[in-house]
């Protein structure tokens, strides 16, 4: 299950995860895609909307949810791989 909210200047995604432990979760990014893995082969693959600036991306844990972050992109970003460190919401 996942949510998504826009606002003029941020776009968020949120996603259910399996997990209440940071430590528990990675996030990568490529290109406008986030791919989230977790425990028990946990894996989901969120694309992220359009206009999202990726390589300013937060991921936040708040329970059993993943929050995805990202401002509104200013200018057109290339694409770009990286991972996101995944950090205790709340």
């Amino acid at each position: 299950m996942s949510a998504q909210l826009e606002t003029s200047d941020m776009l968020v995604v949120t996603v259910s995860v399996p997990t209440t432990q940071v430590d528990e979760l990675k996030v990568r990014i490529a290109g406008n895609v986030a791919h989230v893995y977790g425990p028990g082969g946990f894996r989901r693959t969120v694309h992220l909307p359009k206009g999202a600036d990726t390589g300013r991306l937060q991921a936040g844990l708040f329970a059993d949810f993943l929050e995805l972050r990202a401002p509104r992109a200013t200018r057109s970003s290339s694409l770009r791989r990286r991972e996101v460190e995944v950090r205790p919401l709340g």
